[in-house]
């Protein structure tokens, strides 16, 4: 009987290990995100600008302009875009941009939204907090 329990207890010791192992790799893929887009932006609120000379019924012919606060800044971002986004918590990962010493710079984030996709969105203004 006592080597049915110690059996049975080993056994189950070299089960819990790879259930834990199996248990990361589920969840591995909401870090790699994290890893991948390590911000997170706050979007304020959301408007479409028609593009000039175009008309509301022309495809893609709208900017989506967001208000959002990301790094502790306040930026307009811009995309092309059919349809407004709710305001909220984006992923989020800044693009390579430039900046001088002058002051100047550009700068642009790419956003990834809970289905997978992402956009990438210019910064056409910033604010003091």
């Amino acid at each position: 009987m006592k080597k049915i329990l110690l059996s049975a207890g080993l056994i189950a010791g070299l089960l819990v290990p790879s259930a834990a192992v199996s248990q990361k790799g589920r969840y591995s893929s909401s870090g790699q995100v994290e890893l991948d887009y390590p911000l997170v932006i706050h979007v304020t609120r959301s408007w479409l600008v028609t593009a000039p000379g175009s008309t509301d019924d022309q495809a893609g012919a709208t900017d989506l302009h967001l208000d959002v606060l990301a790094d502790g800044s306040r930026y307009e971002l811009r995309a092309v875009a059919s349809g407004l986004l709710h305001p909220g918590d984006y992923r989020a990962r800044e693009l390579r941009g430039t900046e001088s010493k002058g002051g100047w710079f550009s700068r642009g984030y790419e956003l990834r939204f809970n289905d997978g996709t992402h956009v990438v969105f210019k910064v056409v203004g910033e604010s003091s907090n």
